[in-house]
């Protein structure tokens, strides 16, 4: 479940170099602002993955994935339907913050329910998921982008949706064990 999250996140944050091209010429963007529109995601990517580890102490570290996905997704879904380039801007820097925080609190989580001795393998397995979304990503910008006008909106909702499913599969995971006893 944490390895999905991880390629969703990886095929995400891929994705901004495919839809840099359609978005720039739809809107006449200049340099610096398709700049500052690839790097949107980053800028939330940071500020979530800051605040997870507290938000994880503070609410569980279950609630900060399952809310962090679900961010991602409204704000994804939001960003396919965007007006101008400021709103996609605000929208990719929402989704990013959902991103970061579940990709900084997976792994701790993960590893709260794995003994020392494989901890390591889980781990560097989970953190080998993101290839898996640079592939979708990359799969996605060679068929999907090209094939209309709206093909960047497209891929937008392609990656949104899928996380619906992941936050129903997630739903029944239990709470860390080390938040519980705290």
């Amino acid at each position: 479940m944490g390895g999905l999250g991880y390629t969703f996140d990886g095929m995400d944050a891929a994705l901004v170099a495919f839809i840099m091209a359609p978005v720039m010429a739809l809107w006449s963007l200049t340099n610096a602002q398709t700049g500052i529109v690839g790097s949107s995601l980053m800028f939330g990517y940071l500020v979530g993955a800051f605040s997870a580890g507290t938000l994880g102490d503070l609410i569980g570290r279950r609630a900060v994935m399952m809310w962090a996905l679900a961010i991602y997704t409204v704000a994804t879904l939001v960003a396919a339907f965007s007006p101008s380039w400021e709103f996609l801007f605000w929208s990719r820097v929402v989704a990013g913050a959902g991103i970061g925080a579940e990709s900084a609190i997976v792994a701790p989580f993960l590893s709260e329910f794995i003994q020392s001795k494989y901890r390591g393998r889980f781990i560097g397995s989970l953190a080998g998921f993101f290839s898996f979304g640079f592939v979708f990503a990359a799969l996605l910008g060679y068929f999907v982008v090209p094939a209309s006008s709206d093909g960047w909106r497209i891929v937008q909702i392609i990656a949104a949706v899928p996380i619906v499913m992941l936050l129903w599969w997630r739903r029944c995971l239990p709470e860390s064990p080390r938040f519980l006893m705290q």
